[in-house]
């Protein structure tokens, strides 16, 4: 699979086994909502763009994904050669069968009316569990002008981050359960 086309960059084990297992119980034990989708004006829940439950996890968990990001932060300026400033608050998300989020990015294009979008310029993924655990669900990332699409099966803990501007996609899930954390490094 070539992604050099999507400037993708990769961090295995951001996660080690026993740290994964431990999240996804206590995000498998937490209350979830529905996430809501962003644009062009306040946040709502619209099922037609995204259908995925988010989780609040303890403030310890969200505070030991900061802390892990935060130890990356470096490296993903130097791979995407921009200046960053923080990350936003990571959300855990939960795909049951059914769930998905259409093509969309995530910001830096001037298409989304937000100050949060436009000053984002990296996202970040990160896998929790395997495919074994679910299928669909795929990380697709695409580009209109060019037909180029390629589908990222990343291994359980692996952090994927990416310019914001770079078109994406979560596939149905068909069925099993898909769990993991997005957040987005804003500009400097």
């Amino acid at each position: 699979m070539d992604t050099s086309f999507f400037d993708l960059y990769t961090v295995k084990n951001f996660f080690d086994p026993e740290a994964r297992r431990d999240l996804i119980d206590e995000m498998r034990r937490a209350q979830s909502t529905p996430a809501p989708t962003y644009g062009k004006g306040d946040a709502a829940v619209d099922e037609r763009v995204r259908r995925v439950n988010r989780i609040i996890p303890s403030s310890g968990s969200i505070e030991d994904v900061r802390r892990r990001l935060e130890r990356q932060q470096s490296q993903i300026e130097h791979r995407f050669d921009v200046r960053l400033s923080c990350c936003e608050e990571p959300q855990f998300l939960f795909y049951r069968a059914g769930d998905f989020f259409v093509a969309h990015q995530d910001g830096n294009t001037g298409l989304i009316n937000l100050e949060s979008d436009r000053l984002r310029r990296v996202s970040v993924t990160v896998l929790l569990n395997d495919h074994t655990d679910y299928e669909g669900g795929a990380l697709v990332f695409s580009d209109y002008r060019t037909g180029k699409r390629v589908e990222f099966a990343g291994e359980a803990g692996t952090l994927l981050a990416f310019r914001s501007e770079t078109t994406h996609e979560v596939t149905p899930v068909k069925s099993g359960e898909r769990y993991s954390i997005v957040t987005w490094f804003r500009a400097a």
